[in-house]
């Protein structure tokens, strides 16, 4: 049992540090005209939109730049460190 506990903040982290990844995939993808158009792009917009359109309600796009995918990611590191320092 305890090494259930043990493992399972590390499983938590490496899961918040996919989808970190998988956001700035996100990111990248509007540096490449159609790139959300095709079939990996739409599988990325998939998992990322519901997400980052939360985010954007609070914080809208500045002069048509949207800071969403940053800020996801910096939400997602303060709950990695907050899991960690709960856990462990």
């Amino acid at each position: 049992m305890n090494n259930i506990i043990i493992g399972l903040p590390y499983i938590i982290t490496r899961l918040i540090s996919a989808y970190e990844t998988i956001i700035l995939i996100y990111a990248l993808l509007s540096w490449f005209p159609g790139a959300y158009q095709s079939k990996f792009g739409q599988l990325i917009t998939k998992l990322v939109a519901p997400f980052l359109n939360v985010i954007d309600r609070f914080v809208p796009p500045i002069m048509g730049i949207g800071f969403g995918p940053l800020i996801a990611i910096l939400l997602l590191e303060g709950l990695n460190k907050i899991i960690l320092m709960v856990l462990l």
